[in-house]
């Protein structure tokens, strides 16, 4: 599980290097993905309570939204179906960020992502999810802020569940997606 964990931030890492070359990502999201990288972060997954530790680490709204992410993630490796973990994780981040499908959130990859089989297919559905977001105005979060609602751009979330979710896949042997 520590593997799966250090593969995870490093997926995070390489979001945020992505997100911050683009000035239309929401900036809670740039933030917290560069603040994942945070020495905090790598020390707490050892913790007894990682998902707690990464919310505590990656701090703001999104470190508590992708730490229902990272929850999910972990409840799968522990025997939970994917598709029930992933599910409950978009369930409680529509509930904590008063978002729905549409509104171009992480939620337009996790929720795609929840109705596949294994952790190939959600990575591959997530992948979609997330690049239809370009076409999406920003219905929540800083992005709704910035000019054009964010169109033409992928969103930083979606893009990041995406990422998340594809060394999920390759953790597990599935490939890529």
């Amino acid at each position: 599980m520590l593997r799966g964990l250090r593969a995870a931030q490093n997926a995070v890492q390489d979001a945020a290097k992505d997100a911050a070359k683009d000035a239309a990502k929401d900036g809670a999201q740039v933030g917290a993905l560069r603040s994942a990288r945070n020495p905090a972060l790598a020390a707490s997954l050892g913790a007894d309570d990682p998902v707690t530790a990464f919310r505590s680490a990656a701090g703001g709204a999104s470190g508590s939204l992708f730490a229902q992410l990272l929850g999910a993630m972990l409840a799968h490796q522990g025997g939970i179906p994917l598709p029930d973990a992933l599910s409950r994780a978009a369930a409680r981040i529509g509930a904590i960020g008063q978002a729905k499908p549409g509104d171009r959130t992480m939620l337009d990859a996790l929720i795609p992502a929840s109705l596949a089989p294994d952790a190939a297919s959600a990575a591959a559905a997530a992948a979609i999810g997330a690049q239809a977001t370009r076409t999406m105005p920003a219905r929540r979060g800083r992005a709704r802020h910035v000019e054009g609602a964010g169109l033409g751009h992928v969103d930083a979330g979606a893009r990041s569940v995406a990422e998340m979710l594809a060394v999920l896949a390759q953790g597990k042997g599935e490939g890529a997606a």
